[in-house]
């Protein structure tokens, strides 16, 4: 599936100043794999993504509102990408795993 505009949102916008660091939630039905290729949040850049911003990246079933099957943490490792330099890419992410053993 695309890259749906709706599932990229903003956490918190950091400190006031020039090393400000954003957070950034990226719900989507795609696998990581497929996320943290460069240009994938095409629209991150304009957005206000930066590099180094963290972004938690939720996995969800089939819609950007199903249940969560992975969830990732990455971090912006490039800006202005694409041809209107309007994206970011991310890292390939950080498995946070879902062991419960009560």
């Amino acid at each position: 599936m695309a890259y749906d505009t709706n599932g990229f949102k903003l956490l918190t916008d950091g400190l006031s100043g020039a090393s400000t660091m954003k957070s950034w939630l990226l719900d989507t039905v795609d696998a990581i794999a497929t996320v943290n290729t460069s240009n994938y949040a095409s629209d991150g850049y304009a957005k206000g993504a930066r590099q180094g911003d963290i972004v938690i990246v939720r996995t969800r079933t089939t819609t950007l509102a199903g249940p969560v099957t992975a969830v990732h943490h990455c971090w912006v490792i490039d800006e202005a990408t694409g041809t209107g330099g309007l994206g970011i890419d991310l890292t390939d992410g950080l498995a946070i795993t879902a062991t419960d053993t009560d």
